[in-house]
């Protein structure tokens, strides 16, 4: 049995939903309230010790990092394939969804938690802003929460999340020109990886798709799929917040 803890339409959440969807995986469904902080509480905690979501279990067995789940479940339930054959589109492949991990998700970290939290944070009692502090496994987050309960992130934190999702979005403008996909001629787990990425980066960085014009094509391209309709829609598994 398939279970999936996640938050719904953020993006690591849509990147492994997508990934069962393509697959035609059935999975129990766990949806937690990142507003609520349910993913720092100890049972979860105990599943997953960094506090984040994803998390996948399979019959027992526990699988984190959004990544790191998408080629469990690739590698599990190979059909249909999700990786390219040829190991150096594969490792082509990964790349990619390294720098998905390594850039683009901290970078849209920082646009995406001033909305959603600042003001949750700030209505926070002392006592209840220690606790959730010490309830929060990893010290970045833990260091961004109180920089949101202050002053905020910095012109110069912007500023580096702004060229971050620059830099990945050039890169992936580059990477199209070679063929339809990121990673060959086949969609894949590097094409997973970044979608849901780009409206968030499109947002923050206006004019972004119009000066990549083989990503916007791309986008448009892969939004049209029908799993990725069904998993970016909201849902009774994945309500609008």
């Amino acid at each position: 049995m398939l279970a999936l803890y996640h938050a719904g339409l953020t993006t690591s959440a849509k990147k492994v939903r997508l990934c069962l969807r393509e697959k035609g995986l059935s999975y129990e469904s766990h949806y937690l309230r990142l507003d609520r902080f349910e993913h720092h509480a100890p049972d979860y905690v105990k599943l997953n010790p960094n506090g984040v979501l994803p998390t996948l279990v399979h019959d027992g067995t526990v699988v984190i990092e959004s990544t790191v789940i998408n080629e469990y479940l690739d590698e599990v339930f190979p059909d249909p394939p999700l990786k390219p054959q040829d190991p150096v589109l594969r490792a082509r492949m990964r790349i990619f969804g390294k720098m998905v991990d390594e850039y683009a998700l901290p970078a849209l970290r920082i646009p995406n938690w001033t909305r959603s939290k600042t003001a949750t944070l700030k209505a926070m009692s002392d006592a209840d802003f220690a606790k959730l502090l010490q309830e929060t496994p990893l010290i970045d987050h833990r260091l961004k929460l109180e920089a949101l309960r202050g002053a905020g992130f910095t012109e110069a934190e912007f500023a580096e999340a702004d060229g971050k999702m620059d830099y990945v979005a050039a890169r992936f403008e580059a990477a199209l020109a070679d063929g339809p996909y990121l990673a060959g001629p086949a969609y894949s787990l590097a094409d997973i990886a970044i979608l849901p990425y780009i409206p968030g980066f499109a947002a923050r960085r206006p004019g972004l798709l119009e000066r990549h014009p083989r990503l916007a094509e791309w986008s448009a391209r892969l939004m049209a799929r029908p799993a990725v309709k069904a998993v970016y829609a909201p849902s009774d598994e994945a309500p609008a917040r």
